[in-house]
C-alpha cells in the first residue's frame, strides 16, 4: 500500500523486516515529545497485541519489530490503523501549534 499524505511519507519494511513508518520532516519534532512517544507505543501495542515486540523512534521514523512470520499481516494493520491514528494526532497537534 502506498501511503501518500501530508503527515506520513511511507510504510515499508527495512532489511530485517521491521515495519517502518516515516513521518514527513516538518512533523518529526512531534515524534520526540515524550507524551507522543507514549501514545504511539500504546496505539501500536493495541493494534499488534501479542505480535508486538519493540518500538524504536528515530529522527522521523518509527520502527516496529513484530514476531517473526507476522510481518506482512501486521504491516497491513499498521498501514490502516496506526497511520490513521498518527494522522489524527498529528492533525490535532499541528492545529494546536498554529493557535
Amino acid at each position: 500500500m502506498a501511503i501518500s499524505n501530508q503527515f506520513i511519507s511511507y510504510v515499508k519494511f527495512d532489511e530485517v523486516k521491521r515495519i517502518l513508518v516515516a513521518v514527513n520532516p516538518q512533523f518529526q519534532s512531534y515524534l520526540h515529545e515524550d507524551k507522543n512517544r507514549k501514545m504511539i507505543k500504546q496505539k501500536a501495542m493495541g493494534i499488534l497485541k501479542n505480535d508486538f515486540i519493540k518500538l524504536e523512534i528515530g529522527k522521523n521514523i518509527c520502527r516496529l519489530t513484530v514476531k517473526e512470520g507476522t510481518e506482512e499481516k501486521n504491516k497491513e494493520k499498521i498501514e490502516k490503523e496506526l497511520t490513521n491514528a498518527l494522522n489524527m494526532a498529528m492533525s490535532f497537534l499541528s492545529k494546536m501549534g498554529k493557535m
